[in-house]
C-alpha cells in the first residue's frame, strides 16, 4: 500500500469498439496509426453520455453503449499535462454506416473484427484483446447496450449531477 494519500488527478478517455450493422468494426486513422473512436470524459457527464457525445462529435452517428471490455492506464496521454490517462474501452453498436469525420481524424474504415484487432495490436497494448472481447459478446443481460443509463430507474442524470455537486461542496468546506 502506498504511503502517498494524494488522490489520482487525471483524465479519463473512453474508446468504442464500434460495430456497425454488418458486424464490422470501425477504426479511425490519425497520422500514422489506427485507433478506436472516442475521447475524454467531461465533468458532469455520465460515462455512457460522454462516449455517445464523443461519437456524435467525431463521426456524426448515434450509438448504443454496451459492456466495458477493457480498462487500462496509459495508451493515451493528456495533451495539457503530459500525464497518462485512464482508458475505458466499451463495445458499442450503431445502425449507421455513413460516417462524417470531424477534423480529429484523417480517415476511417469498416473492417472485420480480426483485421481491427491486428491493426490495433500494432499501435496499442491490449486493444486487440478489447476487440476480441467485444466480438465475443452475445448481447445477454446484464450487458445489453443502452443509450440512456438511467432509462429504467427513478434516477435521472440531473439528480446524479446534483448529488455530485453536493458532495463536491461538502469536500470544499471540510
Amino acid at each position: 500500500m502506498s504511503k502517498n494519500s494524494d488522490p489520482y488527478i487525471g483524465k479519463i478517455t473512453q474508446k468504442a469498439i464500434l460495430f456497425g450493422p454488418d458486424e464490422e468494426v470501425l477504426l479511425t486513422r490519425n497520422d500514422d496509426h489506427w485507433e478506436p473512436p472516442g475521447g475524454t470524459f467531461e465533468y458532469g457527464e455520465t460515462l455512457i453520455g460522454g462516449l455517445r457525445r464523443e461519437l456524435r462529435e467525431e463521426l456524426s452517428i448515434d450509438s448504443r453503449v454496451g459492456p466495458l471490455v477493457e480498462a487500462m492506464y496509459g495508451g493515451w496521454v493528456d495533451d495539457t499535462t503530459g500525464n497518462p490517462m485512464v482508458t475505458l474501452v466499451y463495445r458499442c453498436e450503431t445502425d449507421e454506416r455513413t460516417i462524417s469525420l470531424n477534423d480529429e481524424h484523417d480517415s476511417y474504415e469498416w473492417m472485420a473484427p480480426e483485421t481491427a484487432a491486428t491493426r490495433l495490436s500494432d499501435a496499442f497494448f491490449r486493444l486487440d484483446q478489447a476487440v476480441d472481447r467485444a466480438a465475443a459478446f452475445d448481447g445477454t443481460a446484464p450487458f445489453t447496450a443502452v443509450t440512456d443509463p438511467y432509462d429504467a430507474t427513478r434516477t435521472c442524470s440531473e439528480t446524479v449531477l446534483e448529488q455530485l455537486a453536493m458532495y463536491r461542496d461538502q469536500d470544499e468546506t471540510e
